[in-house]
């Protein structure tokens, strides 16, 4: 997970050209104060269903399947949901497995990003953890994107990932909390302060395979002390439904942690349970 080097300066470009991002006057509603739509509300889309897209950036073109419902209105501000997959993966197999999209019901507006080859990682595929390199210059330019295309509520951006997409959602959580509103991820680690201070606060939901033989159990475990820290939260906490998970007392308002310790054996332990789709879900939900 060695940061690779890349320009900080964003330029993004798609089939169709990207607006800016939501402002703070507006609504959840898809309108501005004064009644006008923002971004892509209000637009006859030029996509439907599940679609491979690409997008450039930094000059380099990237490959993503945005997903939408098939009911799609866009009068309503829907929620997004990037998410990220593990070491080696894609979008197109996060998208399989996952199974967040097929729990939210048509609720939402789903991203799949696809990682770069890291030289690091043997030329598997995989995420630049470091904020000021391409793949946070990724998910900046799909934000653009997707508004310009989409109806998207800008209070309820959230992120997902597994093993090394996990790592990202974290990642993501400490230096785009500004965006995000909640993550949810399965046998991740981090976040890590090597590029400056994490300040941000998200809402967030974590599980960890204690017998999990391909990211320590420590890992998941620094993650939940590092948002249960962030967020203010006592150290006791009360089981809640699905079980293994309980959730901490005492948070800050709006920003919860749910933590789900388990001992699911499949892939060593490093496996995504099939209760996670929907307890990922009704956590971004209740946002």
């Amino acid at each position: 997970m060695t940061p690779e080097t890349s320009s900080t300066d964003v330029t993004a470009t798609s089939s169709e050209p990207t607006t800016a991002g939501p402002t703070t006057d507006e609504t959840t509603t898809g309108t501005t104060d004064t009644g006008e739509p923002i971004g892509g509300c209000g637009k006859v889309p030029d996509v439907s269903g599940s679609t491979p897209l690409k997008i450039t950036v930094d000059g380099m073109e990237r490959d993503y399947i945005l997903s939408m419902p098939d009911d799609y209105d866009p009068a309503t501000a829907y929620p997004l949901v990037f998410a990220w997959h593990g070491r080696g993966g894609d979008g197109a197999l996060a998208q399989l497995y996952f199974g967040i999209e097929e729990a939210s019901a048509g609720q939402a507006i789903f991203v799949y990003p696809d990682g770069l080859p890291l030289a690091d990682m043997m030329n598997q595929t995989g995420w630049d953890l470091d904020p000021n390199n391409e793949d946070f210059a990724l998910f900046d330019a799909l934000m653009a994107d997707v508004q310009s295309r989409l109806c998207i509520d800008p209070e309820k951006i959230f992120s997902t990932g597994h093993s090394f997409g996990g790592y990202m959602s974290n990642q993501l959580g400490c230096y785009r909390g500004d965006v995000l509103r909640a993550i949810g991820l399965v046998a991740g680690g981090g976040p890590y302060a090597l590029f400056g201070e994490c300040k941000s606060q998200v809402a967030a939901w974590l599980a960890h395979g204690n017998i999990d033989q391909v990211v320590p159990f420590s890992e998941g475990e620094n993650s939940r002390d590092h948002w249960v820290g962030t967020n203010s939260c006592a150290a006791e906490a009360e089981p809640i439904d699905p079980a293994p998970c309980t959730a901490f007392t005492g948070c800050d308002d709006g920003y919860p942690v749910v933590w789900c310790e388990h001992a699911e054996p499949a892939l060593s332990g490093h496996g995504w349970p099939a209760w996670a789709p929907g307890a990922i879900w009704s956590f971004f939900a209740q946002f």
